[in-house]
């Protein structure tokens, strides 16, 4: 009972010391974790993410007390296990793969804090675009045509190199603590991040687990 009335006692102080967010401008460092999933694609191909992190930045402007909105950009790698499918005309079998998918996302985001206090809930979501290198480590074992996940189809005797582009969007829910003194901020949330692939036959997403740690000014 009394760590609770100490924890009550620190939030009640802490709410009589922080200065209102409304018209003010936050930087913060995020931290994120991905979860796992498996990918179907056109074609027979497949992919299942084994987890990752990243790191970003985000660039805020609170409107008032309530909504804020700003940039964020943000670098993931996660690991991936792949089948790659034999495409037109090509007689082989499927054969596995696997990489280290490198991902780099610039995004416009907007946060509804539910309360004024620095103690608040949040919902948020976030939009703009992701750049996608999946390194694939196998090469093909035929010059023909294979159908890879994200790709499609291509056609050679080398895996494909060239970076995607894809629309990125996301939502989540978390908390938000102010510290006084505008000596800075803690959020954390659960969320989900989902990327536009027309090849793919399921949704292309994980979980994502976040922390924000940043300043107000």
């Amino acid at each position: 009972m009394r760590p609770l009335l100490w924890a009550l006692l620190l939030v009640v102080s802490t709410a009589t010391l922080a200065e209102p967010r409304a018209e003010t401008n936050e930087w913060s460092l995020n931290l994120v974790l991905v979860g796992s999933k498996r990918y179907l694609f056109e074609g027979g191909a497949s992919a299942r993410n084994d987890g990752g992190a990243g790191i970003g930045l985000s660039l805020t402007r609170n409107l008032n007390d309530y909504f804020a909105a700003g940039v964020e950009g943000t670098l993931a790698q996660f690991n991936y296990r792949a089948t790659i499918a034999p495409g037109r005309g090509n007689a082989g079998a499927s054969f596995d793969s696997h990489g280290e998918m490198e991902s780099a996302t610039l995004r416009a985001h907007a946060t509804w804090n539910l309360l004024r206090g620095p103690v608040t809930p949040f919902l948020t979501a976030a939009a703009g675009v992701i750049f996608l290198d999946p390194n694939f480590a196998t090469e093909p074992p035929a010059n023909a045509c294979w159908v890879y996940p994200w790709y499609g189809e291509v056609c050679g005797a080398a895996a494909p190199r060239t970076p995607l582009a894809r629309l990125s969007y996301g939502a989540g829910a978390g908390l938000r603590f102010d510290l006084p003194d505008r000596l800075g901020f803690v959020r954390a949330f659960v969320g989900g991040e989902w990327i536009e692939i027309p090849e793919a036959l399921s949704r292309v997403g994980y979980v994502q687990l976040r922390a924000d740690f940043g300043v107000r000014f």
